[in-house]
This record gives C-alpha cells, structure tokens and sequence, in this order.
C-alpha cells in the first residue's frame, strides 16, 4: 500500500473516531465523556453494593411527576477505581470492573442518573427544541411529526425511527399516538404546572453510512415561554439545542386572524395571549442575546401552522398565491429538494412579511440559518367545540425536520 493510501485511511479512521462530549438528552446538562458514571449491574448480598433509591434520579422523575423506580443497584463513580477496572472503545469510557469483579456497561448521567444512550459520545447529541406560544397545536404537531417518522420516512430515506426505551415507546403511544390517530380526541395543550419529559427517539441509518443518532423532542408549554422563571427551569435545553422548530399559528397574527376565522365560518375568539414576536423577545432576553453578537446559529425553521385554514384566503389573491406550494403534499426522497425548498421558503416568508413584517424581520436579524415552512399536522381543522379530529392526513410535516437533518449533515441536500 502506498504512502498516500496509508495517509487517506489514517484520515478517514480519525473522522470515524472522532469523540464528542455528552449533552444529556433528559436534563440537558453538559459534560466531557470521561465523566459519566456507571450503574452496577445487580444490588450484592449485604457485604457488597446494596439496592437504595436514587435520589438524584427520583428528584428528576418527581420533577415530571413520574413516580420513583424504587431501589436499584448504585451508581459507581469511575474516579474511585483504578485504571486497571476501566475498558475503552475507541478512546472512551465503555465499561467498569467493580470492586466484586462483575463487569457494567451501563452508563448513565452524572447529574440525573438516567441511563446515557449507546452513541453518547460517539456522536453528537441532538436535541430539537419546539417553541411557540399556547394554542398554536404544538403537541398535535409533533404527535404527527413523530408518527410520520416511523411510519412514513423510512420508505424515502432509509432513516428507522424508534423510542429510545420501552418506557418512552408506551408513554409516547398511548398519552399521544393512540388518542389522536387511533381515537381522533384531540390532544390537550401542554400545561404550565404539569412540565413535559422529552421524547427521546433513535434514528438509524440503513446502510450503516452515519453512527445512530438520539434526539430529543422538547416541548415547552406556550404560556410558559414568556416566563423567565418557567425558561431558567424547564428550558435549558434550548441552550444546547441543535436545531429550533419555531411554531406560529397563523390565527396569531391579528391582521388576518380574525378574517381567516370568518371566511372558515367560524367564531373569533382570538385565544392567543402572545403574538409570535412575543415569543421571539423572551427567546432573545433569555438565550440569543448570550450568543455572539446576539445572533443564534442554530438553525431554526419557522413552521407555519395549520394551512388547511388559510384555504380560505387562497382565492383572495392578497395575501396568498392561488397556486401556492403550501396547499400540495410534496414529498422529499432520497435527498432534501432544495429547489423544492426555495419555493416554499419565499412563499411563506412573503406571506408573513405581508402580514407581520416586525416578527419576520427580527427573526432574520435573530438567527443566521432560518427557513420558512407551511404544515397541517391533520389535514383538516379539527371540531374544536367537541374535540374531535375528523381526519388525519398530515401535510408536509416532516419537511421542517427533513431541513433540519440536511442543515446538521444527516442527509443529502441537492437541486433535482
């Protein structure tokens, strides 16, 4: 083998190994990977590591109003033992011998004691932050976002999505799949006083070109964005957020709010407390502002809500085009569409210029990697007297998060 061919495989098995430190994908805390902690494999007779709660990770569970997992085997800190009980995989801490000689593998954060997935530190953790003020369908958006990732996804990109545990698979199913798709009840808000634990889903790749990626779905309650307490609590994830999907309701905006409501044949009754641009200035008081010259490099797509709605406004010919690109599925395969994207982006980003030219020109001076995207979670507007969901026939909705991929480097982005 040639110099050149030795130098090329040693460069490219660096790239392969190349180790990250650990966001936890539950409590969002940051950390180099050679500080996680273990969990013994079983609790020992009374000579040994005997079963006891764990406080740190009960104080996390009471926190989501989860009940306690009871006593479990301890938690081991690798600093106490030698380096002859510690095994590497590709530099990083993988495993620890205890005191009695059994062997764990089972890493978990050192500030929550939940358990760590396999890739962390091997590949970047990714977390994906939903914003957006009350009512704007955030839960319902991301009940079909995820469905359509599992079911509908892996046909066009080879990408397998699935909860990281059994525990996250039942709780994501029967709290948020089975009452919205199987049942049609339409979900309720997420509430200020009841927090949210992420959603944490696997993604695999097929071919096995890419490591698995974990990322963790956060939704934070809408009136609770406004609140710096609330944020300073409940949404340091934000801060370590790999990529922002910005929800606004077009019923938020009170220039066409109430006239959308009209052409619909329905009552106005403008619920919404914050406007988009609301939601911007506590993103901006509490996190942007931190960030180099007050602007976020995260990329962020604004996800405008609900377009079976603006039906109504369609033929008007003010503020939407009749032959607009958010009113027709369009499906990404293979590679994210970017001539596909161009025209959705200018179509939305002129409409809410139109409507609310303050919000969209913050959130271009705010954010240096924006894009501008148009779903319907459902298809249709759901009987909200009665919540009741007639059908279900999402539309475009996991091209924001498809975007989102191609901008992180998970997926090919290319002109036709």
């Amino acid at each position: 083998m040639g110099l050149f061919s030795r130098k090329k495989r040693a460069v490219e098995q660096s790239k392969k190994e190349k180790n990250f430190d650990i966001v936890c994908l539950y409590c969002f805390k940051n950390f180099p990977q050679d500080k996680v902690m273990f969990r013994a494999l079983e609790p020992l007779d009374e000579d040994g590591y005997r079963a006891q709660n764990d406080k740190l990770l009960d104080a996390y569970r009471e926190k989501f109003h989860m009940d306690s997992l009871g006593e479990l085997p301890v938690v081991l800190d690798p600093a106490e033992f030698n380096e002859v009980s510690k095994s590497y995989h590709r530099g990083i801490l993988s495993s620890l011998k205890d005191a009695y000689d059994n062997v764990t593998t089972k890493r978990v954060c050192p500030f929550c004691h939940n358990d760590l997935p396999r890739s962390a530190g091997f590949a970047p953790s990714t977390i994906i932050s939903f914003v957006g003020a009350s009512q704007v369908g955030k839960s319902v958006f991301l009940t079909s976002l995820i469905h359509t990732l599992k079911t509908v996804t892996p046909r066009n990109f080879q990408i397998f999505c699935t909860p990281i545990n059994n525990e996250m698979s039942r709780k994501f199913k029967y709290a948020y799949e089975d009452p919205l798709i199987e049942n049609g009840q339409l979900l309720d808000p997420t509430q200020k006083e009841k927090q949210q634990e992420p959603f944490i889903f696997t993604f695999s790749f097929a071919d096995g070109s890419k490591p698995e990626i974990n990322i963790a779905f956060f939704d934070v309650a809408g009136e609770g964005i406004i609140d710096n307490e609330y944020m300073d609590i409940y949404a340091a994830h934000i801060r370590n957020s790999s990529g922002v999907l910005f929800l606004v309701d077009p019923l938020q905006f009170k220039s066409v709010g109430r006239k959308i409501m009209l052409k619909n044949g329905l009552d106005y009754d403008n619920t919404f407390s914050e406007e988009p641009v609301d939601v911007l200035s506590s993103l901006v008081e509490d996190y942007i502002y931190k960030q180099s010259n007050g602007v976020s490099n995260i990329p962020t797509a604004v996800v405008l809500t609900k377009t079976d709605l603006l039906e109504a406004l369609r033929h008007d010919g003010e503020y939407i085009r009749p032959n607009g690109n958010m009113f027709s599925h369009f499906i990404h395969k293979g590679f994210f569409d970017l001539s596909e994207f161009e025209n959705i982006n200018g179509e939305v980003d002129e409409f809410i210029e139109q409507i609310d030219p303050n919000f969209r020109n913050a959130m271009k001076r705010r954010f240096s990697q924006l894009g501008f995207f148009a779903v319907s979670a459902l298809g249709a507007h759901p009987d909200v007297i009665r919540q009741r969901v007639s059908s279900f026939a999402p539309l475009r909705v996991d091209e924001p998060f498809l975007w989102l991929l191609y901008k992180l480097g998970y997926i090919e982005g290319r002109k036709p």
